[in-house]
C-alpha cells in the first residue's frame, strides 16, 4: 500500500494504517477536558445560584459558553478511522468527511468483538 502525499492539500480517501475507507471528522480537542470545563461551569453556576449570587453565576455560565465557541473555531479537525481508530493529523479543513456516526462505529465494534472471540477459540 502506498502512503498518500499529505502535502498536496487533498483529502485522503482511506486510512493510512489499515486501508479502510470509512473515516470521520472530529475536533482535535480532548473530550475529557471539554466535559471537565462544562462540569465545573455547571457546578459553579448552581452553587452560586444557591448562594443567591446570580450575576457571577451567569457570568461563569455564559463565559464558559463563549470559551467553548472560541475553542471550536480555533481548534482544527482530525480525521479518524472507524476500524483501527488511527488519527490523521495535518490535513486541510474539509467537509468531505462526515461527522461521527454511531451505527458505523457499532458495526466496527461488533467486528472487533467477533475477531477477539474467534481468537480465543
Amino acid at each position: 500500500m502506498t502512503l498518500p502525499d499529505l502535502t498536496t492539500g487533498k483529502p485522503i480517501e482511506h486510512c493510512v494504517a489499515c486501508g479502510n475507507n470509512q473515516l470521520y471528522r472530529q475536533k482535535n480537542f480532548p473530550q475529557w477536558l471539554g466535559v471537565a470545563i462544562l462540569g465545573v461551569a455547571c457546578a459553579s453556576f448552581f452553587i452560586l445560584q444557591g448562594l443567591y449570587r446570580p450575576r457571577p453565576a451567569w457570568v461563569i455560565l455564559i463565559g464558559s459558553a463563549l470559551f467553548d465557541g472560541i475553542m471550536y473555531l480555533l481548534v482544527g479537525d482530525v480525521i479518524v478511522c472507524y476500524r483501527c481508530q488511527a488519527k490523521h493529523y495535518g490535513l486541510p479543513r474539509s467537509k468531505s468527511y462526515d461527522p461521527f456516526e454511531l451505527a458505523i462505529a457499532e458495526k466496527y465494534r461488533q467486528e472487533r468483538l467477533r475477531r477477539e472471540l474467534a481468537l480465543k477459540k
